[in-house]
């Protein structure tokens, strides 16, 4: 009785009596689109093996949340800190400050609110804080600055360019500057913005104007990838500049889904009202979540500890970045595109429709459809007015004869698309 009064409420058609268990999860299997490893839209791993599914089974029902009846727990959330920090050229590997997360949404709010806990410290009730950012910002950044009213500053990228200009990011900063955010692989496009140049410009800025403004960079593809295959890139706490680092452990980090990760420099550049205790047993030190499960943190534990960790990170995702640099190398030779990441950073192909009416991607997207894989399309947040793009995404674990088939597939839609013919590498 109480079943058909909810579906009449609620507009359901679930019969009055309930679903078979067999005929719901038919029902789900019909409603839940395309498979996810045929997503190419989509960061997160697919990553599995037995180590990884036996903690899930073992630990998917511990709260993370308690950890004084779980001790076991908060050691592996600090190996993994302490391994990223080592990672990452943290100036103290062995004490880092920082902690685990839902994700790297949560974690760019965690380090949002820090710069702007430092700068009312400095400013004190005066000015109105302002955040820099180019326009490849991940949203969660624009959704930071609503949440705590602060002022969004975003910065077009170069003329002619879909990278940011240093000294445009720079020149943008002022005394009310909370910080500025980098991006190590952003989302529509896989690349790295220009982190290193962007702390000399900020250097400059502090030397000539006296304006300080500290850095934090969003890894959260990059954080796992830079490491391993770009060891010397220039991007992390080896510059003085930066003061703050996110990734995501459940992309590249190939943990399962619902795990970030946050770094200080020091104690300093996270104030001690973002770590006060909570009065609750065991409760995390920081962050806005409580209740989730353990078992991303100690998955990724097993993926940083597991022998020869460096060098299986390192020829998973090279794997990747070459399938990605693959099909780069079969759009460009199409005309009609243009590609936006030539060489790649992460391992994504993205490129844009030289004709501004988007006909021959959108067409490539569907065609890739019928074939089973979604393709997203999208304008660029860097050129909104600009043609339509779309991008391809190679994710940590996609299966070798998925990869194949992937690449496979491409070749054989371009030459059903208006993508077809001799083009010029973008």
């Amino acid at each position: 009785m109480l079943l058909t009064s909810l579906c009449l409420l609620t507009g359901a058609t679930n019969p009055p009596a309930g679903r078979d268990a067999g005929d719901a999860a038919a029902v789900l299997r019909r409603s839940t689109g395309v498979a996810p490893e045929r997503n190419l839209a989509d960061y997160s791993s697919l990553w599995q093996c037995p180590e990884l599914a036996a903690i899930d089974r073992r630990y998917r029902r511990h709260n993370l949340g308690h950890r004084a009846a779980h001790p076991e727990m908060a050691a592996a959330e600090r190996d993994c800190l302490g391994i990223l920090a080592r990672l990452w050229r943290h100036p103290t590997p062995e004490n880092p400050v920082g902690c685990s997360t839902t994700g790297s949404s949560e974690a760019c709010l965690l380090a949002g609110l820090a710069l702007l806990r430092r700068w009312r410290g400095r400013r004190g009730p005066a000015g109105r804080p302002n955040l820099v950012v180019s326009r490849s910002a991940h949203p969660c950044w624009r959704r930071f600055c609503a949440y705590w009213q602060v002022e969004f500053r975003t910065v077009p990228p170069a003329p002619g360019s879909l990278q940011p200009d240093p000294a445009a990011l720079a020149g943008s900063c002022d005394a009310d500057t909370i910080g500025m955010v980098a991006i190590l692989g952003d989302s529509e496009s896989g690349r790295y913005e220009p982190v290193a140049g962007m702390a000399a410009a900020l250097d400059a800025l502090a030397d000539f104007r006296g304006v300080d403004v500290p850095m934090h960079v969003d890894a959260a593809s990059g954080g796992f990838v830079a490491p391993f295959l770009d060891p010397l890139l220039s991007w992390d706490f080896r510059l003085p500049r930066v003061v703050s680092i996110n990734t995501s452990g459940h992309n590249f980090g190939m943990a399962a889904l619902g795990l970030g990760w946050l770094l200080w420099r020091d104690s300093g550049c996270c104030p001690p009202e973002l770590r006060q205790p909570t009065g609750r047993p065991g409760a995390p030190p920081m962050g806005f979540t409580y209740s989730r499960s353990a078992a991303p943190v100690l998955q990724q534990r097993h993926l940083l500890t597991r022998p020869l960790a460096i060098e299986r990170y390192r020829l998973a995702h090279g794997y990747c970045r070459d399938a990605a640099a693959t099909i780069n190398r079969m759009m460009a030779a199409r005309a009609g595109v243009r590609l936006l990441n030539p060489a790649p950073d992460l391992p994504v192909s993205s490129f844009q429709d030289t004709d501004p009416d988007g006909r021959a991607v959108r067409d490539f997207a569907a065609r890739m459809a019928a074939r089973g894989w979604f393709v997203p399309t999208f304008r660029s947040q860097a050129d909104p007015a600009g043609p339509l793009c779309a991008r391809v995404v190679v994710r940590s674990g996609l299966p070798g004869q998925l990869v194949d088939e992937l690449i496979a597939d491409v070749a054989v839609t371009l030459d059903g698309t208006g993508l077809a013919g001799s083009g010029e590498p973008g």
